[in-house]
């Protein structure tokens, strides 16, 4: 396999699409083969996007479908493959499905309290029409049921999601990146819930091949290939959890969320984790998104050039997150106020809500990745051959001419 760099577009950073589809050519001067974009589809924004209320639609905050066409065929003329966000554990409770089926969702007959939510470890149970329904994440983020007591798989689903797949290819769509897959493993009969106990389960693999691997459905993108996949881990074992999915479903490639959290034990043991998974050719790198602060902010151990991490490594995949071309660092309480804080980033929210200061919570809240992507110091940039943005883009194109 070629090289791939993704890059990473958080659209609630963004004006709109037709901003997101000016910046492609900046993307295309950086090197870049793929873009992902996080959650553009209809939602109350409960949790900015993964709480999706339509998944056959965008939402009014980024334009209409038209729009979006606009950008893949913006994207397609550059040579820029594009990639969607899929969030398959949960549906926001806005969606008609929960209304109007709510026996495709996980529901208890009281608040379990061994179960807590992986936000703020609160109960992952609020009461419904039906009992309690379960919420492994925001409490407006509904589980679906993806199987059933006697372990059959639900094939309502399986359709409803084969059908939204189908549609998004059929406006261009080149792959999706599988959104939280380990949360598919809940075992409902379990008296406890820990996000360890999910992590090598085998539920999500039986998800993603009934969707993508089925023999009766064949997902072909408009090029007539297969769609790319990557798929969202949290992978302890640094490979264990990586092969599992790699090995046994048709995922393209792996991110292990868990591997920036290394940086804590220094950057020797960052960079040995980081070739212990780059051995894999199915492992993407990234060391920045939209759920963590600036990787560069994370602590005084972090590398002042990050970028020597991601590209000196062996990595047959990279994703970059937007900004991070731009060596931007978290913002200061200035450009980043409290209410801010709060407002772009649900988890923060929900965890001071019960309690934890804004101040212990900055440091490491998702919110320092969401704000307001800076055009105006990427046009400096591109105006300067000295800047991050070139440094970047040299890294890049030395990466990619890299023998493994």
């Amino acid at each position: 396999m070629a090289k791939l760099l993704v890059y990473q577009m958080w659209p609630l950073a963004w004006d709109n699409l037709r901003q997101m589809a000016s910046h492609v050519i900046n993307l295309q001067k950086l090197g870049v083969d793929a873009v992902w974009l996080s959650p553009i589809y209809v939602s109350p924004m409960a949790d900015h996007g993964y709480d999706v209320a339509d998944y056959y639609n965008v939402d009014q905050r980024f334009g209409t479908l038209t729009d979006f066409d606009r950008f893949v065929h913006t994207a397609h003329n550059r040579g820029i493959k594009v990639i969607m966000d899929l969030v398959l554990n949960h549906t926001s409770t806005e969606h008609s499905w929960f209304a109007r089926y709510p026996e495709n969702y996980c529901w208890s007959k009281d608040d379990r309290p061994g179960w807590r939510n992986f936000f703020d470890n609160g109960s992952a149970w609020e009461a419904g029409r039906y009992g309690y329904y379960l919420h492994s994440f925001h409490k407006k983020q509904a589980d679906l049921r993806w199987f059933f007591p006697d372990g059959q798989i639900n094939a309502w689903l399986v359709r409803m999601f084969q059908d939204v797949v189908k549609f998004w290819l059929s406006h261009g769509v080149d792959g999706f990146r599988l959104d939280a897959v380990q949360a598919l493993n809940t075992d409902l009969d379990a008296k406890t819930m820990e996000f360890s106990d999910l992590l090598f389960g085998k539920n999500s693999l039986a998800v993603i091949n009934a969707i993508f691997g089925s023999p009766v459905v064949t997902l072909k993108t408009s090029s007539g290939e297969k769609p790319l996949l990557m798929a969202e881990i949290f992978d302890p074992t640094f490979g264990e959890a990586t092969n599992l999915y790699a090995d046994n479903t048709p995922v393209d490639y792996v991110m292990n969320m868990l591997l920036k959290d290394a940086i804590i034990d220094g950057i020797d043991a960052l960079r040995a984790r980081i070739d212990k998974q780059t051995i894999d050719p199915n492992f993407m790198l990234d060391l920045e998104n939209h759920d963590s602060p600036r990787f560069t902010s994370r602590s005084h151990l972090a590398h002042p050039r990050v970028m020597e991490l991601l590209f000196d490594s062996d990595a047959e995949a990279i994703c970059l997150y937007q900004g991070q071309e731009l060596g931007l660092k978290n913002p200061d309480k200035m450009y980043l106020p409290d209410a801010s804080m709060v407002h772009l980033d649900a988890q923060t929210r929900m965890r001071f809500e019960r309690g934890e200061s804004l101040d212990s919570l900055r440091p490491m809240s998702r919110a320092n990745a969401r704000t307001h992507y800076p055009t105006g110091t990427c046009k400096l940039q591109l105006n300067d051959p000295m800047s991050k943005f070139w440094q970047t883009h040299a890294c890049i194109a030395e990466w990619k001419t890299k023998k493994t």
